[in-house]
């Protein structure tokens, strides 16, 4: 790769991060590209070269989030013994994503709420795919421990939304009361919270 291809995707990256914040701070319709072009400390000119209008950026903000999430989560689950060894290997990355990246959180929330109460998105069928796909690894891993015994026999997708439910409210007071904790103490406190509700055995 040549040092101008390096600078660029260099310059590409620090958009990326700056719209992130600007995203986390502000609603997409309050948000303004010169406000990212200013966070990231890039004229206009550089930031309309990688992203021709603020939908093009949130997307690709979105999805570059996305494709670093499943890759991770994919590579965390091949070391998973058992469906609870799983989801807590699944629940780590999901905290780690977040952690590295807080400003990301409220965006992630508001994207999550629409896809689930099937409100108008801007972003459409890509990220609701994206959302689908770890539903469906979630759900997958819920019916193996309810086949196993170990957790109560409920709907799965109850089992799914309490789970996420815990993990988010685990993350929320992570990043805004106690970003200094490991990320390790967050994920047992979402984990303990579910299965204390949930699980039958060891």
């Amino acid at each position: 790769m040549s040092r101008k291809e390096m600078e660029r995707m260099r310059r590409r990256q620090l958009l990326l991060e700056a719209a992130e914040r600007v995203f986390g701070r502000k609603p997409f319709d309050e948000a303004t590209m010169q406000e990212v072009a200013s966070e990231a400390q890039i004229g206009m000119q550089g930031l309309y070269e990688h992203f021709p209008s603020k939908q093009v950026l949130y997307e690709s903000l979105i999805m570059e989030r996305v494709k670093t999430f499943r890759s991770k989560v994919e590579e965390a689950l091949e070391t998973g013994e058992n469906p609870i060894q799983r989801l807590r290997a699944w629940a780590t990355v999901h905290a780690e994503s977040f952690s590295g990246t807080p400003a990301f959180f409220p965006v992630f929330l508001r994207e999550k709420i629409h896809r689930d109460w099937e409100f108008a998105s801007r972003f459409g069928p890509a990220l609701y795919e994206a959302f689908g796909r770890e539903e469906a690894r979630l759900t997958e891993i819920m019916q193996a421990a309810a086949a196993e015994g170990r957790l109560q026999n409920l709907d799965v997708p109850f089992l799914v939304r309490f789970f996420l439910a815990a993990l988010h409210a685990s993350v929320f007071c992570h990043i805004r009361y106690n970003p200094d904790e490991e990320v390790s103490a967050c994920v047992n406190r979402a984990m303990n919270s579910f299965l204390r509700g949930v699980e039958l055995a060891g």
